[in-house]
């Protein structure tokens, strides 16, 4: 978005999508505990904010690489490509780049090996970070949009 001036400013979220949000992700979270299958709309919203959520929480990729299952990373990309959300992919693919150098590790156990980051590797994820909190109000915006029209 451009402000009076020409200058870039960051995309604010309405309160009203910041609840439905809120509200599904809620709802995936307790369908998840209760061993419930999430239908794949309800999925998508709970995998994409989870990633905002542990990232803006640790302000660095390293909390969502290390809370994060291996099922959730490695969907994470075709989830924000097919919520038109390039910036964000963009961002992640870089991140998992520089947290995963020979790729998404095969098992939990080797994915909690693979979380022990050099002190290169955490500045990178946390500069990354600053590109991604940007996006904060616009990934809300887009979620909150796919909701309603996944009818969650």
């Amino acid at each position: 978005m451009m402000d009076t001036e020409g200058h870039c400013t960051a995309e604010m979220a309405t309160p009203e999508n910041e609840a439905l949000v809120a509200r599904v992700y809620a709802q995936a979270l307790e369908a998840s505990y209760t061993g419930r299958v999430l239908a794949p709309g309800m999925q998508r919203v709970h995998d994409v904010e989870h990633l905002m959520q542990e990232v803006n929480s640790g302000v660095s990729f390293e909390q969502y690489f290390r809370w994060a299952t291996l099922e959730e990373i490695g969907g994470i990309e075709r989830h924000l490509a097919a919520l038109g959300l390039e910036r964000v992919r963009e961002l992640t693919r870089q991140a998992m780049t520089v947290a995963f150098p020979k790729g998404l590790p095969p098992t939990p156990a080797a994915l909690y090996t693979a979380t022990a980051w050099t002190p290169a590797q955490e500045a990178q994820l946390a500069a990354l970070f600053e590109g991604l909190e940007a996006e904060n109000g616009h990934v809300t915006n887009v979620l909150a949009g796919y909701a309603r029209t996944a009818g969650l």
